[in-house]
């Protein structure tokens, strides 16, 4: 079980905001079984979350939260994305979108799952209106997908978890549909918070210092959240990790839920004075916020 006292360091870096869980499964106006994981955008001024939310058969789709404030959100009658019944490896649903905007479009890879495992496939929008699928773009077994916010060399650059392997990994393409180039970033550390594996969390930030990645780690079957930095012009090349987490489950609705013991995020929002919105999952059954600022953490990714 984790600690109920947070590590001195920890002590100021993100800040749960007082009115978590700010999404749960009351707030959703149709029958469902659960609510969770959703990536996040500002959009046209309003704040976004593409909220994962799992129907009465236990399928997941992808309903579209919007709020003016950022806290206060309001979830539609009916989901934007759902599973294709052409498309095989997504039977079971679509899950935990990570939402990228490149120029006018918006990217979001997401999980495909089926018995054949999770993939990963890639949808485009520009208002979610109307949404393209793009298809599967890594086959099962694979999860945790992420694009960067721009090209490298003219090409798009993924990070993912391959489901066999316990790391991160990086891939590049020039049509974002043939993925190639393949090879891990980021290992689990031993014998520290993140000793099993490590997943992608948000899309990364561009800062100064590198790519800032908010990224999820699993010890003991309790997820936490960490910061890591890669390199600008070379993204598979890891800077700096947090060697302490930087928000990990302590209140009741992170460690009791669908999931117990889970802080998971696939989207952060940040504000035009560097301010941090950190959306994440809690123990798989609510959406809630954190609060904390981009120079925060780099500064915690550098020191610790």
């Amino acid at each position: 079980m984790p600690s109920k006292v947070l590590p001195k360091e920890l002590e100021g870096i993100v800040e749960r905001h007082e009115r978590n869980p700010i999404i749960s499964i009351k707030d959703v106006p149709f029958a469902c079984e659960n609510i969770y994981n959703a990536g996040a955008i500002k959009l046209n001024g309003k704040y976004a979350l593409l909220v994962r939310v799992e129907d009465t058969q236990r399928k997941s789709h992808l309903a579209l939260a919007t709020s003016d404030n950022g806290v206060d959100f309001t979830v539609p009658k009916s989901y934007v994305f759902s599973p294709s019944h052409l498309e095989p490896c997504e039977r079971y649903g679509v899950e935990d979108p990570r939402i990228t905007r490149i120029g006018k479009k918006l990217y979001f890879p997401y999980t495909a799952n089926s018995s054949q495992g999770p993939a990963v496939g890639l949808a485009v929008t520009t208002n979610f209106k109307e949404i393209k699928r793009l298809g599967i773009i890594l086959t099962p077994a694979d999860k945790d997908a992420v694009l960067l916010p721009e090209k490298i060399d003219d090409e798009y650059v993924l990070y993912h978890r391959p489901s066999s392997n316990r790391s991160i990994w990086i891939c590049y393409s020039k049509d974002l549909i043939y993925w190639g180039r393949n090879k891990p970033v980021m290992a689990p550390a031993s014998g520290s918070w993140d000793s099993e594996k490590v997943g992608c969390g948000a899309v990364p930030i561009k800062t100064e210092s590198g790519w800032l990645h908010i990224y999820h780690g699993i010890s003991g079957n309790v997820y936490r959240l960490g910061v890591a930095l890669f390199d600008l012009e070379h993204p598979s090349k890891l800077i700096r990790r947090s060697k302490s987490c930087i928000l990990a489950p302590q209140k009741d609705y992170e460690r009791q839920g669908g999931v117990n013991n889970v802080v998971f995020t696939c989207g952060a929002i940040v504000e035009d004075n560097r301010d941090v919105k950190l959306y994440y999952g809690a123990a798989d059954t609510c959406i809630c916020l954190a609060n904390t600022t981009l120079d925060k953490l780099v500064e915690f990714a550098k020191k610790y």
